[in-house]
């Protein structure tokens, strides 16, 4: 394991001054699962403006007029190999929450895609995609916070793309990382970004549970050109990150910093984590929600 690069001091110090820091527990000490998981020592890179240390998270109304209910036209492809998935299953949840019965569902053809059902734009939807699951092709995959932009000229359709990970995959990652994977827990992934939404490099993640503790047996790593890496400390040019072993339950996934010399938690998504399943939720700079919409949500669509 990385060997903690800061002093407690800084840690207790930085935890309370950083925007939703707070730490395991009441008195404000760093868990042992924080110092170990949270190890920063310089700087992040990346566009960190649209965060200020001690404000509220960034929260945005999407234009009204943006709003509205369209085919949708999406194809499921996998997470490694980029490939259209056939014969895969696509439950919508308008919601935003897996919970219940889906609001649409689509099945993809042969090429991948799935079409058949509407879906609303400008509004955060979360989807799970699945197939047979005695033929083991892949891993349930679900995805919170998706957000659909206005159709745009000449578009009759949202043009969706949804995740889905391989069995393969999911056996190989785990163990490329040196880990192994609990099939009661889950595992989280997703894509750090800056203020512009380009991947930010230099970040750490740490998984909190609803009671405010951190698991202590979940693990995250971090991947290099898209690949996982056992020695990446943190996050590299492609933002990705992935935790592993996830209570599941309702988890917040904070994303810690250095910035101006202190350590600081600069933004979170909050999310469902369902066992024996991938769970994707990306975080952006100054959310703590994991929602955050496309620029062409927040201007008034014709």
């Amino acid at each position: 394991m990385i060997k903690p690069q800061l002093p407690v001091a800084l840690l207790l110090f930085t935890a309370a001054c950083g925007t939703g820091g707070k730490l395991a527990d009441d008195t404000g000490a760093p868990t042992d699962k924080f110092s170990e998981l949270i190890t920063l020592d310089a700087e992040s890179s990346g566009n960190l403006s649209c965060f200020t240390p001690g404000a509220d998270w960034r929260l945005e109304t999407p234009e009204a007029s943006c709003q509205a209910s369209a085919p949708i036209s999406g194809t499921v492809l996998d997470f490694e190999d980029e490939y259209g998935v056939e014969d895969a299953t696509v439950e919508l949840f308008y919601s935003d929450t897996f919970a219940g019965s889906p609001d649409a569902t689509m099945v993809t053809g042969s090429d991948g895609v799935a079409e058949g059902a509407e879906g609303p734009t400008c509004t955060p939807i979360t989807y799970r995609v699945s197939t047979d699951p005695d033929l083991d092709l892949s891993k349930v995959t679900i995805e919170a916070h998706q957000i659909f932009a206005p159709l745009g000229e000449g578009e009759a359709a949202i043009d969706a793309e949804f995740n889905s990970v391989s069995s393969d995959t999911y056996n190989i990652i785990p163990a490329l990382l040196g880990i192994s994977v609990d099939p009661e827990m889950g595992i989280i992934a997703g894509t750090a970004y800056d203020c512009d939404g380009e991947p930010m490099e230099g970040v750490q993640v740490i998984a909190r549970g609803e009671d405010g503790s951190y698991p202590e047996d979940h693990e995250v790593r971090y991947f290099i050109d898209s690949f996982p890496s056992r020695d990446q400390p943190s996050t590299s040019a492609d933002g990705l990150w992935i935790a592993i072993n996830v209570p599941p339950g309702r988890v917040t996934v904070e994303m810690w910093a250095i910035q101006g010399g202190e350590l600081v938690q600069i933004g979170a998504t909050e999310l469902d984590v369902f066992a024996d399943s991938i769970n994707i939720s990306n975080i952006k700079t100054g959310y703590g929600s994991g929602v955050f919409y496309p620029e062409d949500c927040l201007s008034t669509c014709d």
